[in-house]
């Protein structure tokens, strides 16, 4: 007759589950990494297309191709993590993830049509960089799907500092890509200036976040790159973007002073990048560690204790612990010791499993808001007929004209919404 499981068996299989969890995420961190490496030379590239496409082929066409080439190098490492997912074993719990990579791969099947087109000339760089910024935002949300699906709080945050620092250092290549077309061109457009602004205020934001889920480390090095000079060369450049007027005139060899100053700080966000998947690496290593250990831990004093002769308990004992009076229900054949060490470790689970539940909660509430923001986002898209540039910087004034935070917009308009759906 087959025994029925019991109590120990349940304990052990949890610490199991937990194990496979961990190493699920570790996985899953392991592609972060690769994602990160990619968005890099994605953003280099489309720095680089905008310059030849703008000049006529006159300019940076040695360095764009040799960037293609590390991009393929980085495309390459990315698809090869991907081999690693068992995509058999799959709940409801990754839909969101896999459904972001599909669309990511998808969007990366692109690639070869844009290269083609921008080698031909026949791509504009504002319809380029539309193409690489779609791009780029499909594989941030893998990173941002990656982070929700974590069920432990440490990775889970270590994840939210990633996934708002890659976004805002995406938003600084993207102002680096619009910086390039105007400086190459000798014009900046009103709405041009407005995107850059926008854009700059969003690194901002995003590095906010980034400094409050980072660690020590990284955060300093953030704060050490925006106080060193080549910030400040920057910072002159995007003044005189902001005093550009209509009818005023740039030297167009600008545009390469202006990709290569964007360019240093971008490369240095990159070894900061490195840093936070250096330590999120180690800390899902040492995670997956430390559950092993306690798993063989529970198993040995298990055994010890199950080795013990004791004489046999009545069905119902009551126990004394620490001068805490409780009561277990006992079969025939039970140790008391047994009965208790079991007892113990399942209420030293649940304390943790607590712990973590409250932490989780707390580390995936930025989260929270951004699903809710990208919610907004698409009501104004659709209704409104707009991009979703200008969905965001309808957003950002609302929040700037009533002084409230853009997540507070935003839930106004989710709720206005759902009142008009359903009314």
């Amino acid at each position: 007759m087959t025994r029925s499981p019991n109590a120990e068996d349940f304990l052990l299989a949890a610490k199991r589950s937990e194990i496979n969890s961990l190493n699920h995420l570790m996985l899953s961190s392991e592609m972060v990494i690769t994602i990160s490496d990619l968005i890099h030379e994605l953003q280099k590239e489309r720095g680089l297309s905008n310059s030849i496409l703008v000049s006529e082929g006159k300019r940076l066409v040695t360095e764009h191709s040799e960037a293609i080439t590390v991009t393929d190098t980085a495309l390459l490492n990315f698809q090869n993590t991907l081999n690693s997912l068992d995509l058999e074993d799959c709940g409801s719990s990754t839909t969101r993830l896999y459904n972001s990579l599909a669309y990511a791969l998808h969007a990366l099947e692109g690639l070869p049509t844009i290269r083609a087109s921008i080698a031909s000339g026949r791509l504009t760089a504002p319809d380029n960089t539309k193409f690489f910024n779609h791009l780029i935002a499909g594989l941030l949300a893998v990173i941002f799907e990656a982070a929700d699906v974590s069920n432990d709080p440490d990775i889970t945050r270590l994840l939210v500092a990633l996934f708002n620092f890659l976004q805002g250092k995406e938003y600084a290549g993207q102002e680096r890509a619009w910086g390039v077309i105007g400086f190459t061109t000798g014009a900046f457009s009103n709405n041009t200036r407005e995107q850059i602004k926008a854009l700059q205020d969003a690194q901002q934001h995003c590095f906010e976040i980034f400094s409050e889920f980072s660690t020590i480390l990284p955060a300093a090095k953030l704060r050490q790159l925006e106080a060193e000079e080549a910030a400040f060369e920057l910072q002159r450049m995007r003044q005189l973007i902001a005093r550009f007027r209509s009818g005023d005139s740039l030297p167009t060899t600008i545009g390469e002073v202006w990709y290569q100053a964007a360019t240093a700080r971008i490369d240095s966000m990159l070894e900061i990048a490195y840093q936070i998947t250096n330590e999120l690496a180690q800390l899902c290593q040492s995670k997956v560690a430390r559950a092993e250990d306690e798993l063989q831990q529970h198993q040995e004093h298990l055994i010890t204790l199950a080795s013990y002769e004791e004489p046999p308990m009545s069905a119902l004992t009551a126990m004394n612990k620490q001068g805490k009076d409780y009561t277990v229900n006992l079969s025939r054949g039970v140790h008391i010791k047994l009965a208790g060490s079991i007892y113990e470790l399942v209420q030293r689970q649940s304390e943790h499993l607590r712990q973590v539940s409250e932490e989780l909660e707390n580390a995936k509430q930025t989260l929270n808001e951004r699903k809710l923001i990208e919610k907004a986002k698409g009501i104004l898209m659709s209704t409104q007929n707009v991009s979703e540039e200008d969905a965001y910087k309808q957003l950002r004034q609302a929040a700037m004209d009533r002084n409230k935070r853009i997540i507070d917009i935003a839930e106004n308009i989710i709720s206005v919404a759902s009142m008009l759906k359903t009314s």
